[in-house]
C-alpha cells in the first residue's frame, strides 16, 4: 500500500491525461500548422487554477479502440476512462445510459472532468431525472445534481463534478486553462504523440516541479512509455538523467532499450522513453508496475 500511495503522490510521474505544446498555448498539429493537438485541445478545458496539487489525466479513448481492433487486450489497464464518475460507487454510469464506448476523449482533473464523444443526451437526461437528479441552473448552464455529483449533458460533450465539486474546474476563463501554462506546454512538446497522459501535481518549489507519464503506440504490438519532468535548473536535470541511467543499469534487463535525454532551453528537465517488452501482455508498465524511474525522480 505504501508503494501504491507513493505512485499516486508523484502522479503523472506515475498515476495515474497531460499536454502538447510548442510555444505560447498552441502546439503544431499533425500537418505542421498552428492548430492545437488533440491533447492540447482537451486540456484547454481544464482550469489552471486546479492542477496544483491535483492530478490531470488525458485519454484518447477513440484511438485506443482503434488499436484494440482485432481483439488486442494490451490496453485494458491504461485504455479505459478512469474518471471517478465511471469508477465511483455512487454513480452507476450504465444505469443512466452512459457507456465507455461513447467516450472519444476523457480529461479529468481530480474530481471534475469532461468527456467528448457521441451521447444520447435526451435518454441520459431522462434517466437522470428518473434517478432523482434535480435540474438546476449553474452560471447560465442547465446542470443535473444529486448527492454531490453535478452533470452537464449534451450530445457531443458531458462535463461533470464529483464529490461536491461543481463545473468550475472544467470551465476555465480565457487564458486560464492548463493549455495556457508554459510548463504544461513544455511537457506536451516533450511527450510527443501520446494516447494517454497522467500528470502529477505541480509544485514550483520542488526540484521536479512538474512531471508526466505518457503512453505511446506505433501499433497495437509496438508500444512504449515516456516520462517527462521539468526541473528547477540545468544541474538538477543532469542529476536526474544520471539517476535514471543508474536505475536502468541496475535493473537490467528490465529497462533495456530505454533512452534518457536532458531537456535544455527555457524549460530544463529530463525525458526517458522505455519500450514495452515484446512479451508483455499489457501496455503501460511505467504507470502500472515498473515505477522505479518515477521513484528515482521523486528523490532528487
Amino acid at each position: 500500500m505504501r508503494r501504491a500511495r507513493e505512485r499516486f503522490r508523484i502522479g503523472g510521474i506515475a498515476f495515474a491525461c497531460l499536454l502538447s505544446a510548442l510555444t505560447t498555448g498552441c502546439s503544431s498539429g499533425p500537418g505542421g500548422d498552428d492548430s492545437p493537438s488533440a491533447l492540447m485541445e482537451a486540456v484547454g478545458h481544464i482550469s489552471a487554477a486546479g492542477p496544483t496539487g491535483a492530478q490531470v489525466s488525458y485519454l484518447d479513448a477513440a484511438r485506443v479502440r482503434s488499436l484494440e481492433k482485432g481483439g488486442s487486450q494490451r490496453f485494458r489497464a491504461v485504455g479505459q476512462a478512469g474518471s471517478p464518475l465511471m469508477t465511483g460507487y455512487r454513480f452507476n454510469a450504465h444505469a443512466y445510459g452512459l457507456d465507455p464506448a461513447m467516450i472519444d476523449t476523457d480529461v479529468t482533473n481530480g474530481y471534475a472532468g469532461r468527456w467528448q464523444g457521441s451521447f444520447d443526451a435526451d435518454r441520459v437526461t431522462a434517466k437522470l431525472k428518473t434517478g432523482g437528479f434535480a435540474r438546476r441552473t449553474w452560471h447560465g448552464e442547465t446542470v443535473w445534481a444529486k448527492d454531490g455529483i453535478t452533470l452537464q449533458v449534451a450530445k457531443d460533450e458531458i462535463s461533470f463534478g464529483y464529490a461536491g465539486k461543481d463545473l468550475s474546474a472544467v470551465r476555465p476563463a480565457k487564458g486560464k486553462s492548463v493549455a495556457d501554462d508554459p510548463d504544461y506546454q513544455a511537457l506536451g512538446d516533450c511527450l510527443g504523440d501520446v494516447y494517454r497522459v497522467d500528470f502529477g501535481g505541480k509544485n514550483p518549489k520542488d526540484p521536479v516541479r512538474l512531471s508526466a507519464t505518457g503512453q505511446l503506440a506505433k501499433s497495437a504490438k509496438q508500444t512504449s512509455g515516456v516520462i517527462c519532468a521539468l526541473t528547477d535548473g540545468k544541474r538538477t536535470a543532469e542529476r536526474a538523467a544520471d539517476r535514471l541511467k543508474s536505475v536502468i543499469r541496475r535493473r537490467a534487463p528490465r529497462f533495456d532499450g530505454a533512452k534518457v535525454t536532458v531537456l535544455t532551453g527555457d524549460s530544463p528537465g529530463v525525458k526517458v522513453t522505455v519500450p514495452d517488452r515484446p512479451g508483455d501482455k499489457r501496455a503501460g508498465r511505467l504507470l502500472i508496475s515498473d515505477i522505479d524511474l518515477q521513484l528515482a525522480l521523486s528523490k532528487l
